[in-house]
């Protein structure tokens, strides 16, 4: 008993003492952080935990949260105790260029189990010397060589609609295109399709889990012993608690397997058709004396890779879809460019022809502008210099970010940011708008997978509107709903479309 008493002490001195560490700490972050004088929420500026209620609690997109107090307080916010938020469009490339070489934000980036990625990485140094090492394989020399690649994923989806169609009934789009690009990112990165495309109505295990797990990213960001216990798992026992993350699961496994075969096996690259991340990452020339990667470093790479290079591409190819059927005119010009550039169905073009198509040039950067692409603000530590952003003075260590949704519907870049208009970019004064299309972020940090991206989005959009008659099967602006998960998660019904082959 005495025990028990003497335990019980203890157990409310620590909550007092952690309870009283808290109430000081958020005095002082309300009346003596270096932020005070920045305007914002006075929950924010007491706790980190305002982010939390707003995002777990209330369960709302935090993009949403942003754009009701920019509404309030202004272009600059303090959105936690230590973090701003920025809504000029000018502040973007304050924040994001090449000069800068901040650290990324540890609790954000470390939420998706990629630490030791070129994604993951917090030091530029770090994620720099992984990038080089990579970049070779990204080059648009290296892409324009495997356009084929790419092409024959194509062609494998366009098979797919037709037979669809052959059956009168529509395609889900939505997983349809998430398909042809998770299996060009896998073909590409490892020389290793997952298939996809082959699984009936697009509905791939592995789409639906990385769909179904984005939502517990939110939560990860929130409560790392959570995340840890999750990562922590063996393969069986996340299966069984979280059955619809199976499919992620799987390849994860297929994933770690080919990791331990080329660690433990290098020489079994040389039987790859083509040059894949492995033969970059293992090669010590291009390490430059530096240690190899670690197994856990090549795994962690290759899912970063996955995550990054088909959820975006996909759901640019689907929304820039859906905003041309739902625009006859559009359609119509849209067709008609790509007649006269292909006009024979079994010669379709190279895409360094189709990058000529000043139409569909201009519907593929429409369809960069109005995809949220990354959602969330990137979040970066301003060095020990401090910084000037938005025309204010921002003290070192503070956590700044701004999410590129802000500059692609800026009323001040783009007239009526809403519509969807290609014709922006073809106006005597379109090539100002260059700076401002920032689908791919700025700076040492952004995507190095954006020349891939292009070969994608190019080859997809003429072979979708070339080789098919599209009509919307019920899909309206209302099932484009999203909530910021950091990629952006669709919650309305998929995009459906009766895809009627042409002929000539």
């Amino acid at each position: 008993m005495l025990r028990s008493d003497i335990l019980l002490r203890v157990v409310a001195a620590v909550s007092s003492a952690w309870v009283l560490q808290r109430i000081i700490a958020g005095i002082f972050n309300v009346l003596y952080h270096p932020l005070t004088a920045f305007p914002g929420p006075r929950g924010a500026a007491l706790t980190a935990w305002y982010k939390t209620y707003q995002e777990v609690c209330l369960g709302r997109s935090w993009i949403d949260v942003l754009h009701d107090l920019h509404r309030q307080y202004g272009k600059v916010v303090r959105v936690g105790p230590n973090e701003l938020h920025f809504s000029d469009p000018a502040a973007y490339h304050e924040i994001y260029n090449n000069s800068n070489r901040w650290d990324k934000e540890a609790g954000l980036y470390r939420s998706f189990g990629e630490d030791r990625s070129s994604f993951g990485f917090l030091t530029y140094a770090e994620s720099k010397q992984r990038k080089d090492i990579m970049a070779p394989l990204f080059s648009r020399r290296a892409i324009f060589e495997l356009q084929d690649l790419v092409q024959t994923q194509v062609d494998r989806l366009c098979e797919i609609l037709e037979s669809n169609n052959a059956a009168e009934k529509s395609s889900d789009l939505f997983f349809g295109l998430r398909c042809f690009t998770m299996d060009t990112i896998t073909s590409f990165c490892f020389a290793k399709s997952v298939n996809a495309l082959a699984e009936p109505d697009f509905r791939a295990p592995i789409l639906e889990a990385m769909e179904a797990s984005l939502p517990a990213f939110v939560l990860f960001k929130h409560f790392s012993i959570i995340r840890r216990a999750v990562f922590g798992m063996p393969p069986w026992l996340s299966v069984l608690v979280s059955p619809q993350t199976a499919g992620l699961i799987r390849l994860q496994q297929v994933l770690g397997a080919q990791v331990t075969d080329v660690v433990k096996n290098p020489e079994s690259l040389q039987g790859a058709p083509h040059r894949i991340i492995y033969h970059e990452l293992l090669n010590p020339e291009a390490s430059k004396g530096l240690p190899l990667p670690s197994a856990g470093s090549l795994y962690e790479e290759a899912q970063a890779l996955l995550f990054g290079g088909s959820d975006i591409t996909g759901n640019t190819l689907m929304l820039g879809t859906f905003h041309l059927l739902e625009s006859p005119s559009l359609l119509k010009r849209m067709k008609e460019e790509l007649l006269r550039a292909w006009p024979a169905l079994d010669k379709p073009p190279r895409f360094e022809d189709l990058e000529k198509l000043p139409f569909l040039t201009a519907v593929i950067k429409e369809s960069l502008r109005i995809s949220p692409g990354v959602a969330s603000p990137l979040l970066r530590v301003v060095p020990t210099t401090g910084a000037t952003i938005s025309g204010s003075y921002i003290p070192q260590n503070t956590v700044v970010g701004m999410s590129g949704c802000f500059v692609h519907n800026s009323e001040e870049i783009f007239k009526e940011p809403n519509n969807f208009n290609p014709d922006r970019w073809l106006e005597p004064n379109s090539a100002s708008l260059e700076r401002w299309l920032v689908a791919f972020s700025r700076g040492p940090r952004m995507c190095m997978g954006q020349n891939l991206a292009y070969c994608e989005l190019y080859l997809a959009f003429a072979a979708l509107f070339r080789r098919f008659d599209l009509e919307l099967d019920g899909t309206s602006v209302a099932d484009l709903t999203w909530r910021e998960c950091f990629l952006p998660h669709f919650q309305g019904r998929h995009l459906q479309t009766f895809c009627r082959p042409v002929t000539v």
